[in-house]
C-alpha cells in the first residue's frame, strides 16, 4: 500500500544567498521480502537523483 504525503524541498547552493523552495510529493512504498536488490536499486535511484542535483545546482539548471 503507498502512501502520498505532500511536504516542501528546502535547498540551498554553496555561494548563492537565500533557499529554494518548492512543493513535492513523497510516495512511500512497503517493501516486501526478497533478496534486497530492490533495497539496493532504491538506494542507487536515491545517489542519482542526489548527484544530478548537485549538477543541476552546479551549472544552474
Amino acid at each position: 500500500m503507498e502512501r502520498k504525503v505532500e511536504t516542501m524541498d528546502y535547498r540551498s547552493s554553496a555561494g548563492k544567498e537565500g533557499k529554494e523552495e518548492r512543493n513535492v510529493q513523497v510516495i512511500h512504498q512497503p517493501h516486501s521480502k526478497s533478496d534486497g536488490s530492490d533495497v539496493l536499486a532504491s538506494a542507487a535511484a536515491a545517489v542519482s537523483s542526489t548527484i544530478q542535483g548537485a549538477k543541476d545546482a552546479i551549472y544552474k539548471k
